[in-house]
């Protein structure tokens, strides 16, 4: 899994847009709280990670060709060293957001199949959508999303069973996948603030030696 952080101000955001990896957000987002800075979280699950979507959506007869990539939105007011930050979300209205699977997707690899948008919503929803370019899919906002193609009969059946398994709890499946991810991001957040904070106590003590 991989994850990538980037703060900004919300008037800035909304007045340009950005570039985050995959994701373009353009101008006009809005921010679904009221925050003065927020901090862009782009997640990676890799294609590791990103299986255990099969066992949470119904993905019945389709079979992923690229990683699930996650666009989240957290506060960014206060210091991360002092709090824990919480879920915002993210609205393009004018100018979706688009994502580039080019240059994460295998489905190059696969002929005679055209992929389709995935978008997993925390509801345990799965929505299928037409791609808007080669490897390039639009959303309206924040979430989950993947690049799915038609599987073989085999494998839709196998799928299908996995899915009876867990038909049942359906209304829970958001809501644990979501506190499963926050809590892998909380823990590489929690790595980086204290890398940055050793980085500046050892430069400190570098300044302090040069000086004496």
């Amino acid at each position: 899994m991989n994850v990538d952080t980037v703060r900004f101000r919300c008037g800035s955001l909304h007045r340009y847009g950005a570039q985050v990896k995959e994701f373009h957000l353009g101008s006009g987002v809005i921010v679904q709280s009221y925050a003065e800075r927020v901090m862009v979280v782009r997640q990676n699950l890799g294609y590791n990670w990103s299986s255990i979507y099969y066992a949470n959506y119904d993905l019945s007869g389709y079979q992923l060709v690229s990683p699930i990539l996650g666009l989240l939105v957290y506060n960014a007011d206060s210091d991360l060293s002092f709090g824990s930050p919480f879920e915002l979300g993210i609205l393009a209205i004018d100018k979706p957001i688009k994502i580039d699977f080019s240059n994460v997707t295998k489905a190059s690899n696969i002929t005679g199949l055209l992929p389709l948008c995935a978008s997993f919503e925390g509801n345990g929803k799965l929505t299928l959508k037409n791609q808007v370019s080669s490897n390039v899919c639009v959303a309206s906002r924040h979430g989950q999303f993947g690049l799915v193609v038609k599987s073989p009969q085999s494998l839709a059946v196998r799928k299908k069973m996995q899915w009876k398994l867990v038909v049942g709890c359906s209304c829970s499946v958001g809501a644990a996948l979501g506190a499963f991810l926050l809590g892998l991001l909380l823990v590489a957040m929690f790595v980086k603030v204290k890398k940055k904070a050793r980085m500046e106590e050892l430069a400190r003590r570098a300044y302090k030696e040069e000086a004496l």
